[in-house]
C-alpha cells in the first residue's frame, strides 16, 4: 500500500513510518528531511521517501498526497504548535488535498484516556488525580480535528490513545469505542503507531473513533 504519514518527524508519526516500512508499505514521510536516519528494515516491497515540507503549505501537501492509497495523520496535538499553524488547520489542509486527489482512507491520531470526554468533565477528576488527563488546549485542538474528520465524507478512523509515553512498545493494547478504556491511563507511542498502521487495511473501524491504552 502507498501511504503518506503526516507528523513523520517525531513521536507517533516517526514510529509509524518505521512500522509501515517493516510491513512492506511504500511510505512517504512528510516533513522528514531527506537525510534523516530511520531505524527500520524494509519488508518485502517496502521503501520510503522523505518529503520535506510544511503542513500549512497546501501545494506541498496536495502534491505529496497525490496517488497515495491512504493517509496516516499522526500529528500530536500537544507537541505541534509551531508559529501560527495549529494541528486542526493542518488537518483541514490534508483533508482538502485528499478530496482533490480522490484519496479515501484516513487514519487520524487524536487524544483519549480518562478526562478526555467531549466536555472534559466526565472522569476528569480521576484523570487529574492520576496525571493522565490531557491539557485542555491540546484536547480542544484534538476535538476540532475530529469534527473536521467526521464531516469529511472519507473512510476515516480516529485513534484516541491514553497518555502517550516513550516506553518500549509491548505489541499489545486494549481498544474499544469511546474516549477511554477502563483503567487505561497510558500507552507507548510505539504501540499507538503499530495500532494505527494496523488500521490501514482493516475496515472494521472505518467510521469509528477508537480508544486505545494498555
Amino acid at each position: 500500500m502507498k501511504v503518506i504519514v503526516f507528523g513523520a518527524s517525531q513521536g507517533v508519526g516517526r514510529l509509524a513510518v518505521a512500522d509501515a516500512l517493516r510491513r512492506g508499505h511504500v511510505v512517504t514521510a512528510f516533513g522528514l528531511p531527506p537525510d534523516a536516519p530511520l531505524a527500520a528494515t524494509a519488508g518485502p516491497g517496502g521503501r520510503w521517501l522523505a518529503v520535506p515540507g510544511a503542513l500549512g503549505d497546501r501545494l506541498a501537501v496536495t502534491d505529496a498526497v497525490a496517488e497515495q492509497d491512504a493517509v496516516l495523520f499522526a500529528v500530536e496535538p500537544a507537541r505541534s504548535r509551531r508559529g501560527d499553524l495549529s494541528p486542526s488547520l493542518a488537518m483541514r489542509t490534508a483533508l482538502r488535498a485528499m478530496s482533490d486527489d480522490g484519496v479515501r482512507r484516513l487514519v487520524c491520531l487524536s487524544m483519549g484516556g480518562p478526562g478526555s470526554e467531549r466536555d472534559g468533565t466526565g472522569g476528569g477528576l480521576l484523570g487529574r488525580l492520576f496525571g493522565s488527563a490531557p491539557a485542555p488546549d491540546a484536547l480542544a485542538e484534538a476535538r476540532q480535528i475530529e469534527v473536521a474528520v467526521r464531516t469529511s465524507g472519507l473512510d476515516w478512523t480516529i485513534v484516541r490513545p491514553a497518555r502517550l509515553t516513550d516506553d518500549a512498545g509491548k505489541h499489545s493494547w486494549r481498544a474499544g469505542p469511546g474516549y477511554a478504556v477502563p483503567q487505561g491511563t497510558r500507552i507507548a507511542r510505539a504501540d499507538v503507531a503499530e495500532f494505527m498502521v494496523d488500521q490501514l487495511d482493516n475496515r472494521t473501524n472505518v467510521g469509528h473513533a477508537v480508544a486505545v491504552a494498555w
